[in-house]
């Protein structure tokens, strides 16, 4: 170690020493400038899903010093965030960063708003708590787009170690509605808890037997990773005791309370603004640049602001390991590109130096893009979350009855064949005909993200023609909404900041204090691939085959616009870098040694899943990488398939 770095380390250690517990681990924004250690092992920007477990896999070890920087506030445990029947309709602005999109110019030129957690929890603190994991080939893709490690397989082991799942529902409802999971996929010890919830709606019953007159399999565990092409009741996050919403605050943060973990500080309504780097920058600050191989850049700290006080003032942190971006697969790929990571045609325009020409940060962009179809119930004694006060009455004073019944709960997956009713796939072989590159892309498209999405649409096309992947997700919540789910999309779209200085209103022009929000520039491009659109309106047809069965006749639709699913990933993707890839295989950001993402923005390739259960898993998995890596460097080693120096020469 250099002599800057022993001093350092010794300052934060023996400065978590001298702090009251109490003080270490929630540091309140107006303390943060007194309270916060001037380094830490590992920065962790974002206190969301990802965030939060990888700082409490990390800060295991009592000698490591993480701090997570979270940009929202601790939430109030209102009905609205934890119980299971109010989520869904509405989420509260106060826990939402109220990003909108662009101007949606495939679809009606409108924009649209996207939920994204802007809170301690992030969007576990917001979603409508199901628990889907995918298919088996949803993750083999992965690895199939040259990320080794990342299949099924591998990822399996995950999914099991972030979870508590538990069945505890009457054995003639496991029959009625078809519930029969394989608990040796399933974790019984992790920190989130699974359940499905103690009640389910008439009309599920009616959805799933309508799938069956339709032929289509009713599937006993979802989540096994054998077929997702089929109908089923979801589990969701959710605890067993209470009814309520299980989130990554009250799995991952809250129990590390009682430990009194002094390593860990999480210092809230805090945003940062900016990575710092060793290059341009560090030399501004005095610090010395060692001469990396490879000229790979280091980060040594971020700068942030408080956004309690909406100001401008900002403030640097250091760190000795690595800085961790959890920010999510928006607030991601922004963070790099004003810290000077990303296409540097983009950079120059935002007046930011170029530190590590990356073509891919905030392109990639994918979701799932639906359509809900409006019902109207005929059949008398049906209950809908309309149906408030006798159930409010019911679920605060014994925690069961029908608002313990999460929004949505029953689902169904059809593959393309069903859709098509079996039919050769034309859809597909349009798609395979067309010329990939260039298609549907915006034209200033790197030429290494094309190649990527080329890959991209070979992969989907192998999957699609699968049948036992679903196509779309059909989703029946409590209300009368059956709401179709695009699940593996070809179009995408962009993610790109609009100022150099992400709290500056009016970017460069300089014309007051402003938000993150304010200066994101998000782009899904909703059905810029015209056959995305296609499926959608295949999956409408599909809702009115269903409700025309015996089980659903009592039911008329009347369908609604396209809009978000709120499931944006591949901003930051896990792919070769000739791919047009952001991170390596161990999450490390290309031309960087200790910048890693280890958010939903890794993903390359989205799976048939709602997003939370594989975030989990992915940051599970992402903190063993860092302590492996961290371990092999240590001991002399440079880590499997990754290539870059020591921390320091010296």
């Amino acid at each position: 170690m250099n002599l800057i770095t022993i001093i350092i380390r010794v300052v934060a250690i023996l400065s978590a020493l001298l702090l009251p517990l109490t003080a270490c681990l929630h540091i309140h924004p107006d303390n943060a400038t007194d309270l916060l250690l001037p380094s830490y092992d590992y920065i962790i920007v974002g206190g969301g899903v990802a965030g939060l477990v990888v700082a409490n896999r990390l800060s295991e070890d009592s000698d490591v010093t993480i701090l997570v920087l979270e940009a929202g506030e601790l939430d109030t445990s209102e009905n609205t965030v934890t119980v299971p029947a109010e989520i869904g309709h509405g989420w509260n602005p106060q826990y939402d960063w109220n990003v909108t999109t662009t101007r949606q110019s495939h679809l009606d030129n409108q924009s649209r708003p996207y939920a994204l957690g802007h809170v301690v929890g992030g969007s576990s603190i917001l979603n409508g708590l199901v628990m889907a994991r995918g298919s088996r080939a949803d993750y083999d893709a992965w690895r199939d787009l040259g990320n080794e490690g990342w299949g099924w397989s591998d990822m399996l082991p995950y999914f099991i170690k972030s979870k508590n799942f538990s069945v505890d529902i009457p054995p003639s409802e496991m029959t009625e509605y078809h519930i029969n999971p394989d608990m040796s996929v399933h974790g019984t010890s992790g920190p989130l808890q699974v359940t499905y919830p103690k009640y389910l709606y008439n009309q599920s019953s009616n959805f799933l037997q309508g799938l069956s007159e339709l032929g289509i399999p009713l599937l006993a565990d979802p989540n096994a990773g054998t077929t997702t092409a089929g109908g089923m009741i979801i589990p969701a996050s959710m605890t067993v005791a209470n009814q309520s919403r299980a989130d990554a605050r009250t799995a991952y943060l809250d129990p590390v309370l009682d430990d009194a973990r002094p390593n860990l500080h999480l210092a809230s309504e805090q945003t940062v603004t900016r990575v710092l780097l060793l290059g341009a920058d560090a030399r501004a600050h005095n610090i010395p640049t060692p001469p990396f191989p490879g000229g790979l850049r280091r980060a040594y700290g971020v700068e942030f602001a408080s956004t309690a006080n909406n100001t401008t003032r900002r403030q640097n942190v250091t760190c000795t390991r690595e800085v961790i971006l959890a920010a999510g697969a928006v607030l991601s790929p922004v963070l790099l590109q004003v810290s000077g990571v990303g296409p540097a045609r983009v950079l120059q325009g935002l007046n930011v130096t170029v530190e590590v020409d990356l073509p891919g940060v905030g392109q990639n962009l994918q979701d799932h893009a639906m359509v809900p179809a409006y019902y109207n119930y005929s059949e008398p004694g049906l209950f809908s979350t309309r149906n408030l006060t006798a159930a409010a009455e019911e679920y605060f004073a014994n925690h069961t009855g029908p608002w313990t019944a999460p929004l949505i709960s029953t689902v169904a997956f059809p593959s393309l064949g069903i859709l098509t009713a079996g039919g050769p796939p034309l859809l597909l072989d349009s798609i395979a005909a067309s010329d990939p590159l260039g298609l549907g892309l915006p034209r200033d498209t790197d030429p290494t993200v094309l190649k990527g999405y080329a890959r991209q649409r070979e992969v989907l096309l192998k999957l699609l023609r699968r049948t036992d992947v679903g196509a779309l997700e059909v989703m029946a919540d409590s209300v009368g909404t059956l709401t179709v789910a695009i699940h593996h999309p070809f179009s995408r779209g962009t993610v790109r900041a609009l100022s150099g200085d992400l709290l500056l209103l009016g970017g460069q022009s300089g014309e007051g204090e402003g938000s993150m929000a304010e200066n994101v520039a998000l782009d899904p491009r909703y059905c810029a691939q015209p056959e995305d659109c296609d499926l959608l309106v295949a999956g409408l047809r599909f809702n009115g085959k269903i409700a025309g069965t015996c089980a659903m006749q009592r039911l008329l639709p009347r369908p609604g616009g396209v809009t978000t699913g709120f499931h944006p990933v591949g901003t930051t993707s896990m792919m070769p870098l000739e791919l047009g890839g952001v991170v390596d295989t161990h999450l490390l950001v290309y031309g960087t040694q200790n910048l890693r993402v280890v958010d939903a923005g890794i993903i390359p390739l989205i799976p048939e899943a709602h997003l939370q259960a594989v975030v989990y898993a992915v940051a599970e998995k992402a903190a063993d990488i860092i302590k492996m890596d961290d371990k092999t460097r240590t001991e002399g080693g440079n880590g499997k398939g990754v290539v870059r120096p020591p921390y320091d020469k010296n």
